[in-house]
């Protein structure tokens, strides 16, 4: 079967379809999850267990990667296809269990979000001059970037590490293709590629990272992240025909920070903050600055090669230093506005008493 208007193959449309919502639904997963953790737990727990939180998901990224040759061929595509419904199965499973704890102990973010409802439900009708405009995401992410600076400098550093990462991503493939022909082998490179990746975060996250957590203060981490993709973003460019392994390590570099500490990192931000700020806030940055940084970038770079015509490796390298000079700059501010480990811990621990506070008056006044 083929579509009538494209003669593309039913199945391609069908699998390209399945892709984007599998991206989609990954990401979707991702934010929630990380979004409960962020929420039940205090900036020293998160301290302590979300770097291995990560390195068990780096290590089962590691180990489907390994294995996934294996299966197509015993069970086959479509086998493939039913696994993942299984793990996706056993992921409800799992979160309906923690959101059953978390109800059975009083610690529930989901009772949060609805006293929050019924506020806001109660100030809208006593505000005569509110208008439907406001409801909009664009406006509510100026307001709530206007009330907490922290969330307007994590938009711009998500911003601006996307947009590294779609440079040095189309900097890595093109030369690729250019150094390796043979489809077989290349693909074999670029699988072995991530799973260093995969396998190096993983060590970071279970070795280094907890150690890290605990003596070093977040500003300090993120004024670390950016050193080595910049000196390796600015060696290539400094080249004049760039080594595939020197571009891949200025890669490998940038994606092994992201896996290992800037994800960490960036839900210790979050944790902190009021409600509004954790949930709008990271669907805000979620939506247009992860999406937008790599959409943005990618359409820039396209029109830059059509513009341009001889817009080759050597022009990308050095529009990746600067990326990752853009990059670096707002981990900085970000740093600058960031609370400490401390001033943070008091914080959530002041929200989780007047939490309970408000539980035993409802007891008292039902």
């Amino acid at each position: 079967l083929s579509f009538p208007t494209t003669k593309i193959p039913l199945s391609k449309i069908l699998v390209g379809i399945a892709f984007i919502f599998q991206n989609s639904y990954a990401h979707l997963l991702y934010t929630q999850q990380w979004s409960f953790l962020g929420s039940v737990i205090t900036p020293q727990q998160g301290s302590r267990y979300f770097s291995q939180i990560a390195g068990l998901s780096s290590l089962a990224s590691t180990f489907a990667g390994a294995v996934v040759g294996s299966l197509v061929q015993k069970i086959g595509l479509y086998g493939l296809l039913a696994s993942t419904c299984i793990t996706l199965t056993l992921s409800l499973l799992s979160a309906e269990k923690a959101y059953t704890i978390s109800e059975e102990n009083g610690f529930d973010p989901i009772q949060e979000m609805k006293r929050k409802q019924d506020e806001k439900a109660q100030t809208k009708k006593k505000a005569e001059d509110e208008t439907p405009e406001k409801k909009n995401l664009p406006l509510k992410a100026i307001d709530l970037f206007r009330r907490v600076p922290t969330l307007k400098a994590l938009f711009f550093e998500v911003l601006s590490f996307q947009s590294l990462s779609t440079i040095l991503n189309v900097c890595f493939v093109t030369k690729l293709k250019s150094a390796i022909v043979d489809d077989e082998q290349r693909a074999g490179f670029t699988g072995k590629f991530y799973s260093s990746i995969s396998a190096a975060s993983a060590a970071a996250q279970f070795v280094f990272l907890p150690l890290f957590m605990r003596k070093i203060e977040p500003k300090i981490i993120w004024r670390i992240m950016p050193v080595l993709p910049f000196l390796g973003t600015l060696l290539t460019s400094f080249q004049s025909d760039p080594s595939l392994f020197m571009l891949a390590l200025a890669f490998w570099s940038a994606k092994l920070m992201d896996y290992s500490a800037r994800g960490i990192a960036n839900e210790l931000v979050y944790v902190p903050l009021d409600f509004e700020s954790r949930f709008v806030g990271k669907e805000v940055i979620g939506v247009f600055a992860n999406r937008f940084g790599k959409s943005g970038m990618s359409l820039l770079l396209s029109g830059l090669s059509f513009a341009v015509g001889g817009f080759g490796v050597n022009q990308l390298c050095w529009l990746s230093s600067m990326a990752s000079l853009g990059w670096a700059s707002t981990t900085w501010w970000l740093s600058n506005l960031i609370e400490s480990k401390e001033e943070a811990q008091k914080t959530v621990l002041q929200r989780k008493k007047q939490k309970k506070q408000r539980g035993k008056d409802k007891k008292k006044n039902p």
